[in-house]
């Protein structure tokens, strides 16, 4: 989408030059409200819980897990070509999240409980350099027309895993300004910290999302769990969303 075309809602390009540049594809939201005082010991009291009504004059914390695939995950200097496009664990890979929203200084944004990856040298790199808690796992994932199916077993971690399956549904309409989808989807940085009181924040910048009805056919759950969540009974909030291409700037402390 060219900038003057932009909505003017959504954030504009950040300044400065990406530091990486990735596909994601065949992605799954799933969403479940929780009270604000599950999460809010979780993640640094600098940042504040951003919250959402689940119904009407009651304002929700949001877990999300997102299951998807990394494509093309290479330097921004380096073209998608010569084959470096594809490469298992290296710039292909799958990986999931665990995740809640954030505001600091009202800018909003994503912190992540955990993130799972198929890929050791990711594991490594977004540890070490985005201070993000990645976790070397084994993931499959296969899909039969419209049904996916998912699964992740954390490597070293006994018992922590998660199994899926969904049904793609039709293409929903835009979201907007104020509605659930919007604000759970629709989020241009994430937040990480070093466990030293260190706050970081990195910006990714994509097209709006094109989001799609999704059918939740099983669900076995053990990683929202693992970050110490306990979520409700009822079924969760679904999105899908094919493919998005992002960029990702550097990552910046900023307290």
């Amino acid at each position: 989408m060219p900038e003057h075309e932009r909505p003017p809602y959504l954030p504009q390009r950040p300044p400065g030059t990406p530091i990486m540049r990735m596909r994601w594809l065949s992605l799954l939201f799933a969403h479940w409200p929780v009270p604000v005082e599950m999460v809010r010991d979780l993640i640094p009291s600098k940042l504040e819980v951003d919250t959402f009504p689940a119904v009407p004059g009651d304002r929700k914390a949001w877990i999300g897990l997102v299951p998807f695939t990394m494509r093309s995950v290479l330097p921004w200097m380096i073209p998608g070509v010569w084959g470096l496009s594809d490469v298992p664990g290296l710039s292909a890979f799958h990986e999931c999240n665990v995740r809640t929203y954030v505001t600091y200084r009202g800018e909003p944004g994503v912190w992540f409980f955990s993130l799972d990856a198929a890929s050791r040298l990711a594991t490594w790199g977004a540890r070490t350099f985005w201070q993000l808690p990645y976790f070397h796992s084994r993931i499959k994932l296969t899909r039969e027309g419209d049904d996916v199916a998912y699964s992740v077993t954390r490597n070293h971690h006994s018992g922590v895993s998660m199994r899926c399956r969904w049904r793609i549904g039709p293409p929903l309409p835009r979201s907007q300004p104020g509605e659930l989808a919007h604000f759970l989807t629709e989020r241009y940085m994430l937040f990480s910290g070093d466990g030293n009181g260190g706050l970081y924040r990195s910006r990714v910048w994509h097209n709006p999302w094109t989001l799609r009805a999704a059918e939740l056919l099983d669900l076995q759950d053990g990683l929202v769990r693992a970050a110490g969540i306990t979520l409700s009974n009822h079924k969760p909030l679904l999105h899908h969303a094919d493919h998005l291409d992002v960029r990702v700037w550097p990552l910046e402390r900023v307290t």
